[in-house]
């Protein structure tokens, strides 16, 4: 992660906004952005003088992160496109390659190349010809970006040279992946500050949770923080059709009768699954089987982990599950068992909530934003603990039917719908207060290590 971070910040010295070569005609920038920005703001000055209306947007979301690739970033991306989409604004989606059949024509693409050791990951070009020919046309009113590499730094350069307030949404705790590179504390430190130093750049931040804004002002970003956590499609997850359902179940060779735990998630160290397992071997229950429907690169530990501890016959690994076959595992669970302490949201507890699914989760303060003694039980990380509370659901009908009546109206209250009107308004905000805010580097440049000290000046250097 460091490396590529470092790289794509030093690309902007690259791509400066004084130099941004967009095919515009002399003279036509600088009039035309000042027209847009003085018209833009004008007008909702007066707009609020009066009674409120909601004014449609051109938002781009900038991201590294996209279809075919499935993880939470992309769901977020997905579900606050359809939602701000439906709400009557623009969106416009600028993202790695390969192109899909469902892309729509506000999706452009850009260059990339796969991660070696994590194909499902994209290394992005930080410039598309394309991109630029469309912003061109598109005059946006924010820009939104979902991270701090290539496409989120090109975000940053169109921001500056449009004029337009630059959001992020930190969806990853990027010191907890370190060890996809080189997991040290001079990492994860290195980490820490690479996402101060980016922070600062931004006009404001979304954060999914409490836990997230903690650690961001920890870092020492100081620009304006709100939480708000990716929306829920509550409708979509509460039902599936019964042949569905049974279908999957024969597919995952689970005999009529069977309990199911379940986890739905990416299958890397960091998640925590081996937790899962190793309850497994804990339980007295001996109708139980646990699902583990994902796929990473930490599959095949996993995998040998179950057969060593002789387990495998309570273990089902049905990799990645598409569409239809998503809904049918959520409705074919009892119940939904979650072990990562590296979430910043943990959008699959809500999905799972949403199926009425009670929820057996760590300790962690974001994932305990969500569930609540209503919906589930939090316990310690420890396998046994797991076990326990997995056991008691298992063996208690009325404290699950309980559980299931708490989790459907928790996911409620986290609708998309509730969600996506919260961003709105977060977007309406960082529009108005955008003219007032005369960015400075906050961070001493004498207290950075000689790399960010670099990236420091380089990116000052784009503001001025």
């Amino acid at each position: 992660m460091s490396g590529s971070a470092t790289r794509f910040l030093f690309a902007q010295r690259r791509i400066r906004p004084r130099t941004l070569s967009l095919p515009v005609r002399a003279g036509r920038e600088r009039s035309r952005c000042y027209t847009r920005t003085v018209a833009r703001h004008g007008t909702r000055a007066r707009r609020d003088a009066g009674p409120r209306e909601r004014t449609p947007m051109r938002i781009g979301f900038f991201t590294d992160s996209f279809t075919p690739q499935i993880n939470g970033v992309v769901r977020s991306i997905l579900l606050f496109k359809e939602a701000l989409e439906a709400r009557g604004h623009e969106l416009y989606v600028f993202a790695p390659d390969p192109e899909q059949d469902e892309d729509s024509e506000g999706v452009v693409r850009f260059r990339s190349l796969p991660y070696p050791r994590q194909p499902e990951m994209r290394m992005a070009a930080p410039i598309s010809i394309e991109a630029l020919r469309l912003l061109d046309k598109v005059d946006l009113d924010v820009v939104h970006s979902h991270d701090p590499f290539a496409i989120g730094l090109f975000g940053l350069q169109v921001a500056r040279r449009h004029r337009v307030p630059y959001v992020n949404t930190y969806h990853t705790a990027y010191p907890e992946y370190v060890h996809y590179v080189w997991d040290t504390r001079l990492t994860k430190r290195f980490a820490e500050q690479v996402s101060r130093v980016f922070g600062e750049y931004c006009d404001s931040i979304v954060a999914p949770s409490t836990k997230i804004e903690t650690y961001l002002r920890e870092y020492g970003v100081t620009v304006p923080i709100e939480i708000i956590a990716t929306g829920i499609d509550v409708a979509h997850w509460a039902h599936a059709e019964a042949e569905h359902v049974a279908a999957l179940r024969r597919k995952l060779r689970l005999p009529a009768g069977e309990r199911v735990i379940l986890y739905m998630g990416r299958l890397g160290r960091e998640k925590s699954v081996d937790t899962l397992i190793r309850a497994m071997w804990h339980s007295r229950r001996t109708d139980a089987t646990l699902v583990i429907a994902g796929d990473g690169p930490w599959r095949g530990e996993l995998e040998t982990l179950a057969a060593e501890l002789g387990v495998m016959r309570k273990v089902r690994f049905a990799g990645y599950l598409k569409g239809r076959d998503t809904v049918a595992a959520y409705q074919l669970a009892d119940l939904f068992a979650f072990a990562s302490t590296t979430e910043t949201q943990g959008l699959v507890i809500g999905e799972a909530m949403a199926a009425g699914l009670p929820v057996v989760t760590g300790e962690d303060e974001a994932i305990e934003d969500f569930v609540d003694e209503r919906s589930g039980i939090v316990v310690r990380h420890r396998p046994e603990d797991f076990a326990r509370a997995c056991d008691r659901i298992l063996s208690d009908d009325a404290l699950c039917a309980r559980l299931s009546a708490g989790a459907v109206a928790r996911a409620a209250e986290f609708s998309i719908d509730r969600q996506a009107a919260k961003l709105e308004a977060h977007y309406e905000r960082a529009i108005e207060a955008y003219p007032k805010r005369r960015r400075l580097l906050r961070i001493p440049k004498s207290l950075l290590p000689g790399p960010l000290a670099r990236i420091a000046t380089a990116l000052e250097d784009d503001r001025r």
